[in-house]
């Protein structure tokens, strides 16, 4: 053989093996529901390259408010929609969204409500204002809280409805507009910093919900079923990154909240390590969760909109099962 046609041989040889090797990535557009902590899984898989070693191409966007990023999922604008949970249990109950909920990384709301230092104890409460987003996690979490402590909202309690998220929130507490809010981690820091503290914690009450769903269109998962197995796989691997190496699980945090106080860092790793334990690093799809959402939250605002129940034929639990098997974990 001439040593021209060994250089292309070995040429051709090389090519063939990189596409083998590396494969065409599939293209896959992720929108995550808020810049918190809470999406550290995905976004590690993300930074790390496990995505990539599956041979996708996931692109993450920030896409806030439910009428944006379910109409987005709906449209096909996106493919995954990662956060949401209230938005997509909303959906499941009043019907309308063809969607499949593949996994579900938290089971229990991970909000504080932070008070005033005059309010010490759920009594205390009584005649205040409590803010809250309308129709969002918080306005469930407190809801839920002030019955379980025997106040009525609306008459013990004032709840003033604020828009922008959290932030907006956690800036109305330093001014003064009202004198309670639930936030999530790490917006609990900055309103201690700030002379507030922790009237509860609401892990402690173990109030059911189905927390930072990964959620896609029936039809999506029809025609990819090896791309979200693999990207289920990937997000999984993610959240093993994240209880064992505190390093990767920071930088995560950082990028995605632009917070680097070290005992921030150190309350927010925490915070979702426990939370991740809790499932066993299985982000099963919860069907308790989903359906207390509906029949404690969605039911209580709109008794004449919800026609479903059942959450169980909007999820499929086989992915994250799969994940589980490729990557050796028992869920302990």
């Amino acid at each position: 053989m001439s040593k021209r046609a060994l250089i292309t041989l070995i040429s051709t040889w090389a090519v063939l093996n990189s596409h083998v090797v590396y494969g065409e990535a599939t293209k896959l557009i992720v929108a995550y529901a808020s810049p918190a902590a809470s999406f550290c899984p995905a976004w590690i898989a993300q930074r790390e390259g496990i995505f990539a070693k599956h041979s996708l191409n996931v692109e993450m966007v920030l896409m806030q408010g439910a009428s944006t990023y379910m109409a987005a999922l709906a449209n096909g604008n996106i493919q995954v929609l990662y956060g949401g949970g209230t938005a997509v249990s909303r959906a499941i109950a009043t019907g309308g969204f063809d969607l499949l909920v593949i996994a579900t990384e938290t089971r229990y709301v991970p909000l504080r409500l932070m008070a005033n230092l005059s309010i010490r104890n759920p009594a205390d409460l009584k005649g205040k204002k409590v803010g809250a987003g309308r129709a969002g996690l918080d306005e469930y979490a407190t809801l839920l809280y002030l019955e379980k402590v025997g106040l009525t909202p609306g008459k013990d309690v004032q709840l003033v409805y604020m828009a922008g998220g959290v932030p907006n929130r956690v800036a109305a507490m330093k001014q003064g507009l009202i004198d309670a809010v639930a936030v999530n981690p790490p917006n609990e820091y900055e309103l201690e910093k700030a002379g507030f503290h922790e009237l509860a914690n609401f892990l402690d009450f173990k109030m059911p919900y189905a927390g930072v769903p990964h959620t896609i269109s029936r039809v999506f998962r029809d025609k990819n079923r090896k791309v979200v197995e693999d990207y289920i796989t990937a997000a999984v691997e993610g959240m093993q990154i994240f209880r064992t190496n505190k390093q990767a699980a920071y930088k995560a945090i950082i990028e995605l909240t632009r917070q680097k106080d070290p005992v921030l860092l150190e309350r927010t790793y925490e915070s979702y390590a426990k939370q991740y334990g809790a499932i066993g690093g299985l982000p099963v799809p919860w069907e308790s969760g989903i359906e207390s959402m509906i029949t404690g939250f969605h039911e209580r605002f709109n008794p004449q909109g919800i026609k479903n129940r059942d959450a169980r034929p909007f999820l499929d639990p086989s992915f994250v099962q799969r994940a589980g098997e490729r990557l050796k974990l028992s869920g302990k």
